[in-house]
This record gives C-alpha cells, sequence and structure tokens, in this order.
C-alpha cells in the first residue's frame, strides 16, 4: 500500500469525526451569529458557516466532487435557516441561494480545470424559465420607454430571483438520483418538516422565551401575532406562509401513507400528517387549512384513480375513519381562538379582512387596465407590492403576456409530474409525484390570497422537491434510450 493510499484510508477513517467537527463549528456559528451585535459579522459568520458546510459536504477526501450530497443540505437550510437580513431597501437573501451559487461555482471550476464541457440534458421546463424572463425584460422596458417611467435597481431583482430559483431547479433536477435516494431524501423531507413543525409548537408554548430571542430572527415584523394571538410562524417570516409550508409537508405526508408497503414507514407518514396538521391549524390561517383540504382530497383521487377504485373500498374505509379520528383529535387541542377564526370560513364574504382584500384587488386591477398587456413592470419605486393576490400581482406587474408565460411554466411543470408518475412505477417516485401535483393545484388557489413565487422561502423548497421528481424523468428517458438502442 502506498502513502497516498494510506493517507487516503486514514482520512476515511476519520470522516465522519471531521463531519461532527464540522456540524459543531455550525452551531457554534449561529450561536455567534445570534449574539453578535453587529450586522456586519452576522453576515459574516453566516458565509462562513454555510461556506465550510457546503464545502465538508460537497468533498470526498479524494478531492472529487459529489454534488449528490448537498441536496440533504438544501432541504434542510430551506426550511429550516432564517432570511439573512440585510439593512435598507437591500433585499434579504436565503443561505441555500449562497449554496447552491457555491456548487455552480464549484461545478464551473471543475469542468474548466478538466477541460470537460457541462452537460445539461434538455427540459422544457427551461425554455418556460427563459420566456418568463423574457417577458419580464420587455414590461421593465416597454414601461420605460411608452410612459418614462424608468426603473429603479430592485426591480432587476425579479430577474436575479427567477434566476436562483432556476438554478436551484437545474442543480437537483440534473442530478443521477436512483431510487434509494430518492427514498432517503423523502424521509429526511418528512424529518426536516417535522422539527420545523415542533419549532412551531416551541412558539406557541414560548418554550425557554423563544419568542424574545429566537422568532425574531424568522419573523420580526408578526412578533405581535405570536404573543398577543398565539399565531405561530415556525420556520418562515409569517403564518400564512408557515400554514402554506405545512401543506406541502402533510401532501408528502399523507402521500406516502398511502403508496408505501412497509408499515412503519407508513406509520410514520401518519404520524407525521398529524403533527403537521396540528401546526398548520395552530398558524390560524384560514387559506391554508382550505388549501390542505383540498390537496388531500386530489391526492386520494390520483392514488385510487391510479389503482383503480375496485377492489380499494376496503383501504377506503379506513383511510375515512382514520381522517374523523383526527378531525375528533384536532377538536380536542385547539384552542377557543382558532375554532372562532376557522368558524369565520362559513360566512368568509362579510369578514372585515375579505372586504379589505377586494377592496384592494379592485385597485391593482384598475391599475393593470392602463396597460393589459405588458403590465407595469415590478413597479417598486411607485407600487405597492403587497396585492394579497399573487395572480393580481404577476398580471399588474407583466401583463397578459406574464400571467400566459407563468401559467405555462407551472402547467408544464405539473405536467412533467404526471409522465414521471405514469412512466416510472417505483414507489418514492408515485409518492413524490402524487404529492407535488396536489400541492401545486392547492397553491393555485393559495396564490389568491397570498404567495409562493413571490415567496423566496417557499418557493425553492417547492422547486428542490420538483427538483427530486424530474431527476427521475430524466433517469427513466436515459434507461429507455439505453434500451432502445440496445434492441435489434
Amino acid at each position: 500500500m502506498g502513502k497516498n493510499d494510506q493517507i487516503t484510508l486514514l482520512a476515511q477513517r476519520w470522516r465522519i469525526t471531521f463531519l461532527w467537527c464540522g456540524a459543531g463549528f455550525g452551531v457554534l456559528a449561529i450561536l455567534f451569529l445570534l449574539l453578535w451585535p453587529t450586522l456586519v459579522g452576522k453576515i459574516c459568520v453566516t458565509c462562513m458557516a454555510i461556506l465550510i458546510l457546503a464545502l465538508i459536504l460537497l468533498f470526498q477526501w479524494n478531492g472529487v466532487i459529489v454534488l449528490k450530497q448537498v441536496i440533504p443540505l438544501l432541504l434542510t437550510v430551506s426550511i429550516l435557516f432564517p432570511y439573512i437580513r440585510l439593512p435598507g431597501p437591500i433585499p434579504d437573501v436565503r443561505p441555500e441561494f449562497i449554496i447552491a451559487l457555491i456548487a455552480w461555482c464549484l461545478i464551473i471550476l471543475s469542468s474548466i480545470s478538466t477541460g470537460k464541457p457541462i452537460h445539461l440534458r434538455y427540459c422544457n421546463v427551461y425554455k418556460w424559465f427563459a420566456i418568463f424572463a423574457i417577458v419580464i425584460m420587455l414590461s421593465i422596458t416597454y414601461i420605460a420607454l411608452v410612459n418614462n417611467q424608468m426603473p429603479i435597481w430592485r426591480d432587476f431583482w425579479e430577474i436575479v430571483k427567477l434566476l436562483l430559483y432556476f438554478i436551484i431547479f437545474v442543480l437537483v433536477s440534473s442530478q443521477r438520483i436512483t431510487h434509494n435516494d430518492l427514498r432517503r431524501y423523502y424521509k429526511l423531507a418528512l424529518i426536516v418538516f417535522l422539527i420545523s413543525a415542533c419549532f412551531g409548537f416551541l412558539q406557541y408554548i414560548n418554550f425557554a422565551g423563544i419568542n424574545e430571542l429566537i422568532s425574531p430572527y424568522y419573523a420580526p415584523t408578526q412578533i405581535r401575532g405570536l404573543l398577543v394571538h398565539g399565531r405561530i410562524t415556525g420556520t418562515t417570516p409569517n403564518p400564512n406562509e408557515f400554514g402554506a409550508l405545512m401543506v406541502l409537508a402533510a401532501s408528502l405526508a399523507l402521500s406516502g401513507a398511502l403508496v408505501y408497503r412497509e408499515w412503519k414507514l407508513r406509520l410514520f407518514c401518519w404520524f407525521s400528517l398529524l403533527i403537521y396538521g396540528i401546526a398548520l391549524l395552530l398558524t390560524l390561517s384560514r387559506t391554508s387549512l382550505v388549501c390542505l383540504f383540498i390537496a388531500s382530497i386530489i391526492i386520494i383521487f390520483l392514488f385510487y384513480k391510479e389503482k383503480g377504485l375496485k377492489g380499494n373500498f376496503k383501504r377506503l374505509f379506513p383511510l375515512v375513519l382514520l381522517g374523523f379520528l383526527i378531525i375528533i383529535v384536532l377538536l380536542q387541542v385547539l384552542p377557543e381562538k382558532a375554532l372562532a377564526r376557522f368558524s369565520e370560513l362559513l360566512y368568509f364574504t362579510e369578514a372585515p379582512s375579505w372586504q379589505a382584500r377586494v377592496g384592494k384587488w379592485k385597485t391593482h386591477y384598475d391599475i393593470w387596465l392602463g396597460s393589459p398587456l405588458f403590465g407595469w413592470g415590478p413597479g417598486k419605486a411607485e407600487m405597492s407590492t403587497i396585492v394579497d393576490n399573487e395572480w393580481l400581482l404577476i398580471l399588474r406587474r407583466y401583463g397578459l403576456f406574464g400571467l400566459i408565460s407563468f401559467i405555462s411554466l407551472f402547467g408544464c411543470l405539473y405536467n412533467g409530474l404526471f409522465r414521471i408518475g405514469r412512466d416510472n412505477p417505483e414507489t418514492s417516485v408515485i409518492a413524490l409525484t402524487v404529492a407535488l401535483r396536489g400541492t401545486l393545484i392547492s397553491y393555485s388557489l393559495y396564490m389568491m390570497l397570498a404567495s409562493v413565487y413571490h415567496s423566496m422561502q417557499l418557493m425553492p423548497i417547492l422547486l428542490l422537491l420538483l427538483g427530486l421528481a424530474y431527476s427521475q424523468w430524466r433517469q427513466h428517458l436515459e434507461v429507455n434510450k439505453t434500451l432502445e438502442t440496445a434492441s435489434p
């Protein structure tokens, strides 16, 4: 055995120890971040911790870059970590974007050093990302030329945002992820969502003063609602967004409970579904509750459509019974304030919050009528970014062309999920695609009252899971191509 082989073997033996040391450094860095008095220090410590963790997870001891190891890091950071808050008008930054940029820098440097080009298999979704970006630029240019309304630099952040979304989706969807890998990532996502939900429970009881020490880093504008009304925000900036996050988590849990056959994994999924449901109810988000109901109905329908209703009524009856039991348990643990708030859904059109939203929608609708095709651009210098209806916000900003391209982007993503689930019989693939299809449909309703695309935390998480699903489509196409080539 040569000297280099001995060094490699010794390094592999100490790899776990080194990883634990790196994780310990990350925890210390977070604590230091919370206690550091200056903003510059917080930013530096955060970036250093993310960089070190990324380098530890991306590199093997022989210097080979293993990009599949970035997926667990992205899942964990995107769900559990707060924004990196920047001063003044500078947009806040999500740490998962930093990790994705580091990964792409390593890919480019590796390509330059080895002389091998970067190969990305074509996907129709890429085209719609590009079209939507072009429409945004056309909208900004049109309003500047026609109305002499010059954009500010923050308007161009919308293009940067779309680019960041794109690189996260491509980074994950381009990986060669096996079915075993996908199964591990599925379970990891459920576990990380559970940690997020438990953080919300700690907020609800204000464990160890968590709402004074840690919650302001996640939701600095929602502390009064958290302390006075008990609306938990979890690991997101506001309760509505945390409710939408729990809709996604509950969709994964319900789909896994229906699709997987191992009783331990199914029991874990049912348990997770109960925890996610309680966390969602504690947000007091009525929109998220309705979206959860719609997503659940769609997932159950898609599952029994795939399996066929004939011969499956025996499994449907216990599912309905379990649903009633969960509802009874939730009604027992919910506070009276939550029950009173959710009961307003029976006459929501008379609620003051609904009437205020309708008035706001009319204002922005009238603004859109002044430029129906190309919209008014982001217009952050003169127009409000809070519309309480994301479909209307996109219509006002980018006009009919922008709304059509945006719907086409999400429609293409949904159609791809349908094809992946249809052509790949593996249980983890079916569970993931069914969960995401139900989530996308329910999010289309959620976007009528809140934001998904413009949420810098929710959208990357959704794209991470979509990228995992699309990695299986790529793998399936490669297998089919190999079989076609080998056939006589």
